[in-house]
């Protein structure tokens, strides 16, 4: 089998029309992620088109509203022309809506505008992890068949970093060019258990590991490891473990 070779950087092209957005996104994205490497900055939609004629890129980010051609006019021609290529919608509260509509189709996600740091890393963590199981699978599809070991490799990798958020098995599945109960079948082969149950094994560890190293309330520990629900997370912890998250850490804190 081929071995996999990690993508050192991820070529991003910025639409926007002001100035100082612009140059704040570029310095933002610099300091969080340098794998993620400008290497163009266009006015509008059309500019940006011109430029992907004849220059490769792996994400795009703009704004919705721009004159000559709008963002969303510009994911479209993008999801038409450059399948692969990934594009990220910057948006006020006034558009809010219409954005988030538009994820149902030509989008990868959406950021408000101020744009948060937190959200934009979140949203390029999103984007990386995407990125580099498609070109992951798509380079070794040739030879291993969608190999059932790298995909399952990279559900990993992803739970791994989203446990703490709300994980969507038929997106992810969707993402990799397949069901979900194929997912889950080709996942249960590999590892013995389900990726619903491998997320909550890996919620329950951290939990642990929250409970006895910090002193944060239940509730926010629970928050901090994917469910928002104290009496959720509660039953789920104790199923889990035959104790209550309260009892776990005092016993573990006596010992």
């Amino acid at each position: 089998m081929k071995a996999k070779q990690k993508i050192d950087s991820f070529k991003v092209v910025l639409v926007e029309d002001e100035t100082l957005i612009i140059n704040s996104l570029e310095r933002h994205i610099h300091s969080i992620d340098p794998s993620f490497e400008i290497v163009a900055k266009c006015s509008n939609g059309q500019e940006a088109l011109s430029y992907l004629k004849n220059n490769s890129a792996h994400l795009v980010i703009t704004d919705i509203m721009m004159p000559v051609m709008d963002g969303l006019s510009l994911a479209k021609k993008i999801q038409e022309g450059y399948p692969s290529m990934l594009t990220i919608i910057l948006t006020g509260y006034a558009d809010f809506n219409y954005a988030r509509d538009a994820l149902k189709s030509d989008v990868f996600d959406y950021l408000l505008k101020p744009v948060n740091p937190q959200e934009l890393s979140d949203s390029l963590n999103k984007a990386r992890i995407h990125l580099e199981t498609y070109y992951t699978l798509t380079e070794e599809s040739h030879i291993t068949g969608k190999d059932s070991a790298t995909i399952v490799e990279y559900v990993k990798l992803y739970i791994m970093e989203n446990y703490m958020n709300e994980v969507d098995f038929t997106s992810l599945a969707s993402t990799l060019g397949f069901s979900s109960a194929y997912l889950t079948k080709i996942f249960t082969k590999c590892t013995n258990e389900t990726p619903v149950r491998y997320l909550t094994a890996i919620r329950i560890r951290e939990a642990k590991r929250l409970l006895i190293d910090t002193s944060l309330p239940i509730q926010k520990v629970g928050e901090l490891v994917g469910y928002p629900d104290q009496f959720y997370f509660s039953k789920t912890f104790r199923k889990a473990t035959d104790k209550n998250p309260s009892t776990y850490r005092r016993e573990k804190k006596e010992d």
